[in-house]
């Protein structure tokens, strides 16, 4: 799966970023939350920096995720954030504010493979699930991120994990939490 998202070409990517777009425009929750937790696509990851702008052009805050050792800390984010290149190559901002995760509204995350359950298979080092785990019943809305053929039949669920509330791709979405947004 992370082969065939990293193989896709410019244009389907610009595509999909454009409907990815399009299809969270339709998400009220979105359109009302003071603090979104987003990220920074690499290696095929639908690009979600649009959605990122029209957020902080309306007075949200944004935040990306930074590695630090086993846990993901959530980072103020602009367009004119310095950043370096951090765990797994992902650009990481340095020295912006950090914001608890339990004060955001919506995680916006971004996926290696989900299915019709709303099981997330991330990059395997269960970051995201460890940082949700912790705020138990008090977690953000999790709407996962990826391109339509990253669903597959399915994937097999641990205790841990967290599922996703939603998922948005290039060609619809699909609530798996019904009421949470």
């Amino acid at each position: 799966m992370r082969e065939a998202r990293a193989a896709l070409g410019s244009e389907h990517q610009a595509s999909a970023a454009a409907a990815v777009t399009a299809n969270l425009a339709g998400v009220e929750l979105l359109q009302t939350a003071e603090t979104v937790a987003g990220y920074r696509a690499i290696r095929g990851e639908v690009n979600i920096d649009e959605v990122l702008l029209q957020l902080i052009d309306k007075g949200s805050t944004v935040t990306v995720p930074r590695v630090v050792d086993e846990d993901l800390e959530f980072v103020e984010w602009l367009p004119t954030t310095l950043t370096n290149k951090g765990a797994f190559g992902i650009p990481e901002p340095i020295g912006s504010q950090v914001l608890d995760l339990a004060v955001h509204d919506l995680v916006l995350a971004p996926l290696v493979a989900f299915d019709h359950t709303g099981q997330r298979l991330g990059q395997g080092g269960g970051f995201y699930d460890r940082s949700l785990a912790r705020l138990g019943d008090k977690r953000p809305v999790v709407i996962g991120i990826a391109h339509a053929f990253q669903e597959v039949a399915r994937i097999p669920a641990e205790p841990w994990d967290i599922p996703l509330d939603a998922v948005v791709t290039d060609t619809k979405m699909t609530v798996f939490r019904p009421g949470v947004l």
